[in-house]
């Protein structure tokens, strides 16, 4: 285990101890979990938490987030209480679902790990998936995109959106965090390919802001992912109604078996 490693499940204890609940699970989101950090990039923990069975049974809710950034801002830690996680969960929040599939994870409560999985399948929304992603997309574009000579970051965020909802549209499933698989799962011209990977190693190798010219032939190809992805939504079923009762009965006995006491 490396120092940054202890340093942060270090930080997981002592936030614990601050407020009282029991971390079920923690990892990395953001560019450190995609794949294409910059050297000075932060560390974007995710963790969803649960409290003492009474704070459940309050007339008055406490605050159900949790927000620590480190004075110097390297590691940014956040997350959900369960039942607030649990709520999300079934309604398809997609941030969530990045978190639960983070290939870095810090803490993980095995039988809560399961069950939020399972569930995690029963629960995905493709529909509200991927109008998430292209809007995300959608908005990088016209903030940084349309410029040219925009931060390396946003445009790889802008082509994450794309491909993720592409990825969403074609297989119907949720798509993976690596935006190395994305890529390699929905693109098939090498020279974008490798297009795509120059864009990657200069962010790797980058500040986290700096910025650079991206080829008109990668501009063109977003430009044909984007209207090729609006063409799947406008094909896309309505969503069916599921029922939450596995979610309550995953909280109750999530409640009941590890509870902080």
């Amino acid at each position: 285990m490396s120092t940054l490693e202890n340093i942060i499940r270090n930080r997981l204890s002592e936030i614990e101890a601050k407020y009282d609940v029991r971390i079920l699970f923690a990892a990395e989101s953001g560019s450190r979990a995609w794949g294409f950090a910059s050297p000075d990039s932060d560390y974007d923990i995710r963790m969803v938490y649960i409290h003492r069975r009474e704070w459940y049974l309050s007339l008055y809710p406490g605050k159900d987030v949790i927000e620590e950034m480190d004075p110097d801002g390297l590691l940014d830690i956040s997350g959900w209480d369960i039942r607030k996680a649990l709520t999300l969960l079934g309604k398809g929040n997609c941030a969530l679902y990045e978190w639960i599939s983070s290939p870095i994870v810090y803490l993980k409560d095995e039988e809560f790990f399961r069950g939020i999985s399972s569930l995690k399948e029963r629960y995905f929304r493709r529909v509200s998936a991927i109008n998430h992603y292209f809007h995300l997309a959608v908005n990088h574009d016209k903030r940084y995109i349309e410029k040219r000579g925009s931060e390396l970051k946003r445009f790889l965020y802008h082509l994450r959106g794309l491909l993720a909802a592409k990825w969403i549209g074609k297989k119907g499933t949720f798509p993976p965090v690596l935006f190395s698989d994305l890529v390699e799962g929905m693109v098939s011209d090498p020279s974008v390919k490798d297009g795509i990977g120059e864009i990657v190693r200069l962010k790797s190798g980058s500040r986290e802001h700096d910025k650079a010219i991206v080829g008109e032939d990668l501009i063109r190809y977003s430009a044909s992912l984007s209207s090729e992805v609006l063409s799947l939504i406008g094909t896309l079923p309505p969503e069916e109604h599921v029922s939450f009762v596995a979610l309550d009965e995953f909280f109750l006995s999530m409640l009941e078996k590890s509870a902080v006491k």
